[in-house]
């Protein structure tokens, strides 16, 4: 009986202290996320923020801030999210370089999982967090490229999103009364542009990246009109740009244009069929006057575009 209390008690104090530790535990991991979340300033630290030139104010560091705007993104006050959190970014990011690379990696990561949120849903607010996102990613891609630092698993990560993004996205509001610019199509095509002048960018995924760009257009079910097929033109100009440019990544596509306008206009005339192909003639136009003067494989792809356009009139 003695030995049996002792047992009974030894086992009853080892449970204690095993929640003990692990509420000590739960306790621990709640602090540190707290301390991680970024302190939350209202709009107007950010609008004199903006007026000073997004100068660091005292005390405060670029990274926690960073996060922060990274969350206004999704804001539906354009004041807050295009002329605040978008410019602060850019600007610590790009022109003034604040942050080191472990903490461009952090802001990366998170930007990344908020360009996702939401793909694939109908209309609604979500639009702006996930489009914002890819715009700031897109400055992290032109950063990149002046001082390297994505490693290749990131780089690649960001192609794959660019291309989803273009790929999954249906809410295609350009300007949103009320709340401004919308833009997904078009923050898509400014990330895709800036990881097409990267020398990581291998063939494979240059023709991805043209292949997702006609199957926007030709998906999107209308003919954008807020410069989205200007900002798609300029992706592709860049991936012709490039010295290992391949003019087989745009052939294919070119060939099938070719043959949805001859369908278009074979038979009795079908508006669904036709706002397509519009739209993919709007950003090859574009993309033709881009490519002015262009040498090598730049050049063939611009005799290409010149063609297709002349049989398409």
């Amino acid at each position: 009986m003695i030995i049996g209390s002792v047992r009974s008690v030894t086992a009853s104090s080892l449970g204690f202290h095993l929640c003990a530790l692990l509420v000590a535990v739960l306790l621990m991991l709640n602090t540190a996320r707290a301390a991680e979340r970024p302190a939350v300033h209202n709009k107007a630290f950010w609008l004199a923020l903006r007026a000073d030139g997004f100068k660091l104010p005292a005390r405060e560091s670029a990274l926690p801030l960073a996060l922060e705007a990274a969350a206004l993104l999704g804001s539906t006050d354009p004041a807050l999210r295009d002329a605040v959190a978008y410019e602060a970014l850019a600007t610590w990011i790009y022109e003034e370089r604040r942050l080191e690379a472990g903490e461009l990696d952090r802001l990366r990561a998170t930007l990344a999982a908020s360009a996702k949120h939401g793909l694939g849903e109908a209309e609604g607010d979500g639009l702006f967090l996930r489009s914002f996102s890819t715009l700031a990613l897109s400055v992290l891609a032109a950063a990149d490229l002046k001082q390297p630092f994505l490693d290749p698993q990131q780089f690649d990560g960001l192609v794959e999103l660019g291309i989803e993004g273009l790929a999954g996205e249906r809410d295609l509001r350009g300007y949103v009364p009320g709340k401004g610019w919308g833009h997904a199509t078009a923050h898509s095509a400014d990330l895709l542009k800036f990881l097409s002048r990267s020398p990581r960018l291998r063939r494979e995924q240059q023709a991805r990246i043209v292949n997702a760009i006609a199957e926007r257009l030709r998906s999107a079910g209308q003919v954008f009109v807020w410069g989205e097929d200007a900002r798609l033109a300029a992706a592709l100009t860049s991936v012709a740009r490039r010295a290992d440019a391949d003019p087989a990544a745009f052939n294919g596509w070119f060939q099938r244009l070719r043959e949805e306008h001859a369908a278009v206009w074979s038979g009795s005339f079908d508006p669904a069929r036709y706002v397509p192909v519009r739209a993919q003639l709007n950003a090859l136009s574009a993309f033709a006057a881009d490519l002015e003067p262009v040498t090598g494989a730049a050049a063939t792809i611009r005799t290409a575009v010149l063609a297709l356009r002349a049989a398409a009139q």
